[in-house]
């Protein structure tokens, strides 16, 4: 049992390093499996319209400044982290092979899913409200600032809800 859960965790730290790694050196079409799905959030929420160019990324020249939602936007190391909270959280569920492959395919579009509502919220933001603080604050530390409050809080709030879903004790009650 005990070496079930530990290869469990070993397995999904491979994986996660190796999407790491992998999507690390390559260029932005490989990220579109996160990328895409934000656009179309972001397109339908704002109603503006993103070009796919390749080497870019998608770009809206609608707005000023410009916005490009490239590799960097992807949120990549936020899936990781999700993915990884996730397993953490799951692993002493974890009693046969079969829960082991349902609860890594579980937690892998979980991860998936809060990271495009995550990225979502924050290229909307950007979009909508960070221009109006251009007076008083540089747009790309608003930028980075913006994204660490709300990757953070969707962090917080994932924990909160997958600990609750899955009814994880709190043993320091």
């Amino acid at each position: 049992m005990k070496k079930l859960r530990l290869t469990f965790l070993f397995t999904v730290f491979c994986i996660g390093f190796a999407f790491k790694w992998y999507f690390t050196n390559l260029d932005v079409e490989y990220s579109v499996w996160l990328l895409k799905p934000t656009t179309i959030w972001v397109e339908q929420i704002t109603g503006l319209n993103f070009d796919f160019l390749q080497n870019e990324g998608y770009v809206c020249t609608h707005t000023l400044p410009i916005t490009i939602i490239d590799k960097s936007c992807s949120g990549l190391n936020f899936w990781l982290m999700a993915l990884l909270l996730g397993t953490f959280l799951l692993y002493k569920k974890v009693t046969n092979l079969w829960q082991f492959f349902y609860s890594f395919i579980a937690v892998f579009g979980l991860a998936w899913l809060v990271t495009i509502i995550a990225n979502t919220g924050r290229i909307v933001i950007s979009i909508k409200f960070l221009p109006l603080l251009i007076p008083y604050i540089d747009y790309s530390q608003s930028h980075l600032l913006l994204g660490i409050f709300i990757y953070i809080t969707m962090l917080i709030l994932y924990y909160l809800g997958l600990k609750w879903a899955i009814g994880v004790k709190n043993k320091y009650k």
